[in-house]
Parts: C-alpha cells; structure tokens; sequence
C-alpha cells in the first residue's frame, strides 16, 4: 500500500509544518498542492523553488504535485485566460520534474453557465488541445501527467462522469487521479471503476454524503470504500492512496481507517 495526504491552501499551518504532520503520520507520500501561496511563488522564482526543495529534501517522502486550480481554466473560452492557465499547469509539471515527483495532477476547468450550453463542445475542443500540448511536455520530462475528475457544479463540467473522462484520457493520452470524493456528488463512485480502471494513477479518497464535495473523514458520509477497493482489485497494491481531507484531524482519521482496512 502506498499512502499519503495531500496539502491545502487553507491549511493554517506552513508548508514545513504540513510536512512535520506527514512525517508524523509515517505516510509514504505528500501531494503539493500548488495553490498554497509559498508554493505558488515557486512557480514563478527559480530561487523559491530552489528553498522549496531544499525543504522537501529533508524528509523522507515520494511526491505528486498537484496544478493550481484556483482562477485556472484549461477549457476557458477566453484564450488569453487559456494561455494563462496552460503556462501554470505546464510550470507545475516542470516543478515536478525539478523535485522528482512521481506524477503531476490537473483539473481540466468548466464552461461557466453565463455561456450558452452549446459552447461546450468549443470548450472541450480547447481542453483537449490545451492538455495535449501539457501532457507532451510531461512525457518528454518524464513525468506522468494525470487529470483529475470534477464535482457536481453550477457551472457545465467537462470531466465530471465516466463517458466524459474515457473520451479526454483516450484523446489526451494521460492518466487519470480518480477523486472518490467528487465522484460520489454525481453517481456511485463504484461506478467509475470498471470504464477507467485502466487509466487510474492515482486515487483521491475523502468523504461526503453525495450532495457537495465537503472532503470530510473517511469515517464520516456515505462512501462505500470496501466496495470501490473490492472493484480496483490487485491493483491497489500499486496504486497511491492519497487522503485529500480538510482538516488535520480528517486526514488523521483517514489514515488510520485504511490501515485497518488495508493493513
């Protein structure tokens, strides 16, 4: 089993803090969230990221690192917001490279509902192009690039239900981090293993009770995991569990669950 957490922006802890917890937790992997503020500034300084490494290289942790996705929209219909949003997923995966991460992790974005409903198919068209263009780069950094499946939302989701990931992962190329969580605010999430167990690098576990994406403990909400670990099989065995709760005492409890479970 390979386990580990992920950070948050609204963690009200520092970046060596995190990791103080994650060290303390004896986890194998910490997931970079890259909105965090000082995370984000080593997107953009060689010199931060340097210090970031430099700080990362003191424990004894694997690493994914995960794309801003604040303000960011791949499939945006303004190309300069596009652009934008393409230039920080792709310095995303060149710091994963820069600190040895086992893979990288984006969102795909949304067509806002201020659009017609009809624009989706321009937008999916841009968030195909634009995640070619990001996981060639990935691939010949060598690093795996992987998308991540979205919630249920006001806005038109584009990587929400498995039809709509098995057509971006096939057209992309990439990998998928299946987020429990935000599959359980659409359908059973045991329902997404059989179409895009092949394409799975990564999973997401939180918990919710299917009506928003509250990143509650695994203890809590209405995920049924032993039925999602029973569908992915052997596979599991090589494949990160990466708690993505909001809250320290979340990803405690969260922790402690699987190692009951998973031993």
């Amino acid at each position: 089993m390979i386990l580990g957490i992920a950070d948050h922006p609204s963690f009200k802890k520092s970046l060596a803090e995190f990791l103080d917890f994650a060290s303390r937790l004896k986890v194998d992997l910490v997931e970079l969230k890259m909105d965090r503020l000082e995370l984000l500034k080593a997107l953009s300084s060689a010199e931060k990221a340097h210090q970031v490494k430099q700080l990362l290289d003191t424990y004894d942790f694997k690493h994914s690192v995960h794309a801003p996705s604040i303000n960011v929209n791949l499939a945006s219909l303004n190309p300069t917001i596009r652009k934008a949003s393409e230039k920080v997923v792709t310095n995303a995966v060149r710091f994963a490279v820069e600190i040895n991460a086992e893979f990288s992790i984006s969102h795909v974005g949304r067509l806002s509902k201020d659009y017609p409903k009809g624009f989706l198919e321009k937008a999916l068209k841009n968030a195909v192009e634009t995640l070619k263009r990001i996981n060639k780069t990935a691939n010949d950094l060598g690093v795996v690039f992987t998308l991540e499946n979205d919630h249920k939302a006001k806005d038109y989701i584009l990587a929400g239900y498995p039809e709509q990931l098995s057509f971006l992962i096939e057209n992309v190329g990439c990998k998928l981090t299946f987020d429990v969580g935000h599959a359980n605010t659409l359908k059973k999430p045991e329902e997404f293993i059989e179409p895009l167990k092949a394409f799975i690098a990564n999973l997401h576990l939180h918990n919710n009770n299917g009506k928003e994406d509250s990143h509650l403990s695994l203890r809590k909400g209405n995920i049924n995991l032993q039925e999602i670990f029973e569908r992915l099989g052997d596979s599991i065995t090589n494949t990160p569990l990466t708690v993505e709760c909001h809250s320290f005492k979340g990803l405690e409890e969260s922790v402690a669950l699987l190692r009951e479970k998973l031993g």
